[in-house]
C-alpha cells in the first residue's frame, strides 16, 4: 500500500468520535450526497441556496466526504435508505440522512484494495460505501476533505492527495 493510501486511511480514523452534523443530497443531486463532519468554522459567506440548512449554508466542517459511488445507509435490521432508491424531499433517501446526521460517529473501515468504506455511528446505524459505478463518466467514488487537503479515491483503488 503507498504511502497516500496510508495517509488517506490515518485521516479517516481521525473522524471517529466526531459529529456528522451537515448530510446534503435529495432532489437535484440525484444519488450524489455530501457529509459535513467535525468542527465547524464559519464561511466567509454564506451559501444562498435556500434548500441547505442553516448550519450548512454559514459554516464548513473540518472534514467532509462527497460520495459519487454506490451506498446505502443500514439499520441493525435492514437497508433504511440507498443510492438506488427515490430522492425525492419525502423520500427513503432523505429520511435516511436524518438517522445519520446529528450522529457521533464510532467507527472507521476502510481498506484496499478497492477502498471501500463503511462509517458507524452511536445509533447502530452505518452508511456503507461501495467503490464501483456504472454508466458514469469519471471514475471518482468519494472524495474525502480533511484539513490539510483532499483525498480522491477512484475505480481502480487509486487514490491520490491534493493539498489546499
Amino acid at each position: 500500500m503507498g504511502i497516500i493510501s496510508q495517509m488517506l486511511l490515518r485521516e479517516l480514523s481521525a473522524i471517529v468520535g466526531e459529529e456528522c452534523w451537515g448530510v446534503v443530497g435529495g432532489e437535484g443531486t440525484g444519488s450524489v450526497i455530501l457529509l459535513y463532519i467535525g468542527a465547524r468554522t464559519l464561511r466567509p459567506r454564506s451559501l444562498k441556496n435556500p434548500h441547505l440548512s442553516d448550519l450548512v449554508r454559514r459554516y464548513d466542517g473540518a472534514y467532509s466526504l462527497r460520495i459519487e459511488c454506490p451506498w446505502r445507509i443500514d439499520s441493525p435490521s435492514e437497508v433504511v435508505a440507498g443510492s438506488h432508491m427515490s430522492n425525492a424531499n419525502d423520500g427513503p433517501m432523505v429520511r435516511g440522512f436524518k438517522l445519520i446526521c446529528g450522529q457521533n460517529i464510532t467507527s472507521v473501515s476502510c481498506s484496499g484494495p478497492a477502498f471501500d468504506l463503511t462509517i458507524r455511528f452511536e445509533n447502530q446505524h452505518a452508511l456503507v460505501i461501495h467503490c464501483a459505478q456504472i454508466d458514469w463518466d469519471y471514475d471518482t467514488c468519494y472524495t474525502f476533505g480533511a484539513p490539510a487537503g483532499y483525498y480522491k479515491v477512484a475505480l481502480n483503488g487509486k487514490v491520490s492527495f491534493h493539498a489546499t
